[in-house]
């Protein structure tokens, strides 16, 4: 069983090592085909740029709240000074990565595209990649040899070795690592590179290969059933004198094999998938930080198998947040789950939702005793788009708001009782008596109130028309009420015909 998600912390950050890139993402729809050639035409309707590359790992750590430090090379170049900005703002320390004058910045872009102006099936149709690969420099090695000199002076918890195979991570490079880690007692965990030429990474503390990579390296067949796993893993474990073999095998999920030969399989859930990019970086991510946080091999691959199964369900290379894998595991261990989230985190959730072109929905209230007026409202916001947010008062802005003897129920209770409703996807508690900065910080595509109000006295209402949404107001049927219903138990009155039995 995957332990609690709060057990991942750090003190000491880990330390990344990889590949640096730049992914750009060109989104917008197929109308027609070219007069010029048969081929589609895209009309661009989104641009996006993402870290990539050993980036992505950065990123996935810092989703999770984790601290990292980076070395990388980019070039002198606009990409290079993107990629070091972006990943200062992520939170990590990108103070060693080293910027390199013989060498441009690697950048892959991506067209994707979808049909009927819908944002529906985008798919990747074309990847130009702009980039020189070439051998590290002896400039460049002395460059990051000095970094690492700065970085081993401090204290880690981790090492992550991200391989794309640009020429970076040489074999004097990543043998100086791996000997300095060993003397300070530091794991070293590799995502190896496509070649299969890996005897750079001997004595590494694992490797995290896929099906495709790890044929490639041993020369055999790596197909669903354990025991080629385990031939395969072995010959990888006896020749780079590693501790563990982790294998990533798509749909058979991951097997764990060990020095030794224990090994474990751990299946995954077959997913509907999206987009596989990112989900080795994904697995490399969750196996670090689970081993770095004390979780055994077993539990820090059933994490990994998890985060891999949410990353391809995302379109491009998107981090999985931490209420997302928490989520995950409590639906695969029957746990109902928790739909209450920080203002931060929601802010972070609706920006996945904008980049997978899915409309956001925002209402609120007290939902003080939950009643069918209520249903009746969520159940029409919900229709309005692909997620439904909720907007939450707190005790004391309930108390300010309805009197001293309310609320009846706690917000922590109104939340879960919110959350448990198919139609609503996520719930914010705020202070205040409006939820004016909450919808200020989300923008949501669509908000919600009853029809009660006019329009114009919809709180956020000119926020969110000013970023392109829409006010919508439904109509409930009378009679329903907190207040009412309050005052009908305390008088001992009663909404409903009585029953034959009384």
């Amino acid at each position: 069983m995957i332990p609690e998600l709060e057990d991942l912390s750090l003190d000491e950050p880990i330390l990344i090592i990889g590949d640096l890139m730049l992914d750009e993402y060109f989104l917008g729809d197929v109308e027609r085909i070219s007069p010029e050639a048969p081929v589609p035409v895209v009309r661009a309707q989104q641009h996006e740029r993402r870290v990539g590359g050993a980036g992505s790992v950065v990123a996935n750590l810092s989703a999770l709240g984790i601290p990292t430090k980076v070395l990388g090379l980019v070039g002198r170049d606009e990409a290079g000074d993107h990629i070091v900005s972006a990943l200062s703002q992520l939170g990590a320390d990108v103070e060693e990565v080293v910027t390199s004058d013989q060498r441009p910045t690697s950048c892959k872009t991506r067209i994707l595209a979808g049909v009927q102006q819908a944002g529906r099936g985008q798919q990747q149709i074309l990847r130009l990649d702009r980039e020189e690969v070439q051998e590290i420099s002896v400039e460049e090695t002395l460059a990051c040899r000095s970094a690492l000199s700065r970085i081993f002076a401090e204290p880690l918890s981790m090492i992550l070795v991200s391989d794309y195979e640009k020429g970076l991570l040489s074999e004097d490079l990543i043998q100086f690592v791996i000997t300095e880690a060993k003397q300070r007692g530091i794991s070293v965990l590799v995502d190896p590179g496509r070649s299969g030429q890996w005897s750079k990474f001997t004595g590494a503390t694992l490797i995290c290969p896929n099906r495709f990579e790890t044929s490639a390296a041993t020369g055999m067949e790596v197909g669903a059933e354990v025991p080629e796993h385990a031939q395969a893993a072995e010959s990888l474990i006896d020749r780079l004198k590693l501790e563990h073999c982790i294998l990533t095998l798509d749909r058979d999920g991951i097997t764990r094999v060990s020095k030794g030969g224990e090994l474990r399989r751990h299946p995954t859930r077959v997913q509907a998938v999206t987009d596989v990019a990112g989900a080795g970086d994904m697995v490399l991510s969750l196996l670090g930080v689970a081993l770095a946080s004390g979780w055994s091999i077993d539990e820090a691959c059933q994490l990994s198998n998890l985060g891999a199964g949410l990353e391809i369900q995302k379109v491009g290379v998107q981090p999985v947040e931490r209420w997302e894998l928490s989520a995950a595991r409590d639906a695969q261990c029957g746990i109902q789950p928790d739909s209450a989230r920080s203002a931060s985190e929601m802010v972070r959730i609706v920006e996945n939702y904008r980049t997978a072109e899915q409309k956001v929905v925002f209402t609120n209230g007290c939902f003080d005793l939950l009643h069918s007026g209520h249903l009746q409202l969520l159940e029409a916001a919900r229709a309005f788009g692909d997620a439904l947010v909720i907007g939450l008062n707190s005790d004391a802005s309930v108390s300010r708001l309805k009197g001293a003897e309310r609320p009846i129920l706690p917000a922590s209770e109104r939340a879960r009782l919110l959350g448990a409703l198919s139609c609503v996807d996520h719930v914010v508690i705020f202070e205040e008596d409006t939820p004016e900065q909450l919808i200020d910080a989300l923008l949501p595509d669509v908000l919600v109130k009853g029809a009660d109000y006019a329009i114009e006295e919809v709180v956020g209402r000119e926020a969110v028309e000013a970023a392109g949404g829409r006010v919508e107001t439904v109509t409930l049927r009378p009679g329903f009420s907190t207040t009412g219903l309050i005052e009908q138990i305390r008088s001992g009155t009663r909404s409903c015909p009585q029953t034959p039995e009384g």
